[in-house]
């Protein structure tokens, strides 16, 4: 048979395309591999490094290697020093309709000054939670049950503090606490402030007794949360008579005011987490009361604003930390000044998903019409039961600085309630994933760091097969010994996988143009070497023939060698009815999976 000038062009066993050096790329990804291996040890042992350089109690540490007792405060809870949590919840009311008996529960909100009291409230739970805890303890559980009224959620202005929890801490005896004389909070004493615990206490107690120092300095320092936020709900009428706005904000209100039933109806926060600072060193005592001086002579805004108020102290470790309260002990070394004790840091957490919010069973709605009103209130119930999940957990001040410091920057993210129950459970899946990688467990059972590293390694392992099976792909100068149309098959499928699940994600839970682009991004590299199979399956390489520049860009499609002739006709020995049969159970396989 004559040979063709065209088959002349090309040897005849001989690859079409020039030679490509294959260990280029085996050594990019041995270096990317290093690097970010080195990158993230060197980050796992700068920060920390970093954190403690930067550490505000740093210049109170007692620096000197001789004990003198009289120039140090200790701490009120030291290593061995074991503690219960006092976990109250507190639920607002309108003045007219308190008695006197719940006017006896407002403790301290009601202090006598100038400034404007805080809303009344009234327990509904208050009692031991947590016993005996001690700094180094992580991821114990607790369950707070409690019966809420819900008249009060029909009013239309609501902020998130109208149903609030506190904690307060008490060290079990014997401790510190047991020879307190005097003690000295962050906050001056005209202005007013929450309730952290019931009294007399626990709720119900019979033993009716005014509050020691003891029990007053223990209060200073006791912290408390929202448990409400704003979400949207259902509309219950035909039809609305309202003139509000239907915003789009970002993040969740903390109030009501000029915002739509609709968007903005309250939800019970059932899941918080209880973080402590495991602080035990000494402080310097002249450092540490000095700054205790000024801490208390600028606080809550008391140099900017006129009127001062508890909403405006930004309870912080930067700007408060262990100096919050300073307790003067009776003991003391011989001739010198009394012992001082300084109080442990706590904070709480809420980076609730979905699953953790409770809708009120109130209609907050007006309706155009009595009968759409009577229908629209028939759900509603008087008393909901609620579970308030808890968690405690000790923290080192590098991971505690570090989890507020990110909580600080944090917007909290206003969920659709309206969506279906498998994206709720989606979205709430991705909230209980990175709250575990930041140490805190929703669940005993639950390992969110373990799901994280399989995730990494998930996502490392398919980076490294997209590279390597670009790599092979790219470096196939011969389509000897493969299948055309199953090449082409593969591609295809490989096409579909990159393409149709991005997009389905990207079209539901997208919010802006860096999504989209993120998207884009993730398809284009997904595509990459399902191009490449098909540039190699098709024989395309480059224009060398010293055509024109306009023309140089244009592949063109390389003859195929007498060997790739061979495979060719090996391939076409197979019948179409064959190869479509395979195929078909090969599908079949797949979705019966």
């Amino acid at each position: 048979m004559p040979t063709t000038l065209k088959e002349k062009s090309l040897p005849p066993s001989e690859p079409h395309g020039k030679p490509r050096s294959r260990s280029t790329c085996v050594w990019l990804c041995v270096v990317a591999i290093l690097t970010l291996v080195a990158s993230g040890l060197g980050l796992a042992f700068v920060i920390p490094k970093v954190i403690n350089g930067l550490a505000v109690q740093r210049a109170l540490y007692y620096k000197r290697h001789e004990h003198i007792r009289s120039a140090v405060v200790s701490p009120l809870i030291g290593p061995e020093q074991t503690f219960d949590l006092a976990v109250s919840v507190w639920l607002r009311t309108d003045e007219e309709s308190m008695t006197d008996e719940i006017m006896a529960f407002q403790g301290d909100s009601k202090k006598p000054g100038f400034f404007f009291p805080l809303p009344p409230t009234i327990p509904l739970f208050s009692d031991i939670v947590f016993r005996g805890l001690s700094l180094k303890d992580k991821n114990i559980f607790a369950t707070v049950n409690f019966t809420l009224p819900t008249a009060y959620f029909r009013n239309h202005f609501l902020t998130d503090n109208d149903l609030r929890g506190s904690v307060v801490l008490i060290p079990t005896s014997p401790s510190p606490l047991d020879q307190i004389m005097e003690y000295s909070t962050w906050i001056p004493d005209f202005i007013p402030v929450f309730s952290v615990r019931s009294w007399p206490f626990p709720l119900g107690s019979s033993d009716v007794k005014n509050k020691t120092t003891a029990d007053k300095a223990v209060e200073s320092f006791g912290i408390t949360v929202p448990l409400l936020q704003f979400h949207n709900i259902r509309q219950r009428c035909h039809n609305v008579e309202d003139d509000f706005v239907y915003d789009e904000e970002e993040g969740v209100s903390s109030t009501t005011e000029f915002k739509s039933p609709l968007t903005h109806h309250p939800y019970i926060v059932t899941r918080t987490q209880i973080r402590i600072m495991d602080e035990t060193s000494l402080f310097d005592r002249r450092a540490y009361l000095e700054k205790h001086r000024i801490l208390k002579q600028i606080s809550c805004q008391q140099q900017r604003t006129l009127f001062p108020s508890i909403y405006e102290c930004d309870r912080s470790y930067i700007d408060v930390g262990h100096v919050e309260t300073a307790m003067t002990l009776q003991t003391r070394d011989e001739g010198g000044p009394f012992d001082i004790v300084y109080s442990p840091y706590m904070s709480l957490s809420q980076t609730s998903g979905p699953k953790d919010l409770l809708p009120i069973p109130v209609h907050r709605e007006a309706c155009s019409t009595i009968e759409d009103s009577v229908q629209a209130a028939k759900d509603d119930l008087e008393t909901i039961e609620v579970s308030w999940n808890l968690a405690f957990s000790g923290r080192s001040y590098p991971k505690f600085a570090f989890l507020e410091e990110m909580e600080k920057h944090n917007v909290p993210t206003r969920f659709d309630m309206e969506l279906s129950e498998h994206h709720r459970v989606l979205a709430h899946d991705e909230i209980e994933l990175n709250d575990g990688v930041w140490g805190h467990r929703h669940h005993e059972n639950s390992h969110p760091r373990r799901r994280y590293l399989l995730t990494a390694l998930e996502l490392k392992f398919a980076t490294m097969i997209i590279i390597f099976d670009a790599r092979y792909w790219y470096t196939r100068k011969t389509t000897v010994a493969i299948s055309t149309i199953g090449t082409l098959l593969l591609a295809g499928s490989n096409a579909i996988n990159a393409i149709a699940p991005d997009i389905a994600v990207a079209m539901i839970h997208s919010e802006g143009a860096s999504d989209w682009f993120s998207t884009l991004f993730n398809i284009t590299m997904s595509l990459f070497p399902a191009f490449l199979m098909m540039r190699a399956v098709f024989r395309l390489t480059g224009n060398d023939s010293g055509q024109s520049n306009s023309r140089r860009w244009i592949p063109r499609q390389a003859p195929l060698s007498h060997a790739e002739r061979a495979s060719r006709r090996v391939e076409n020995r197979l019948s179409y009815w064959t190869k479509g049969a395979v195929s078909t159970l090969s599908l079949e396989l797949i979705l019966i999976r």
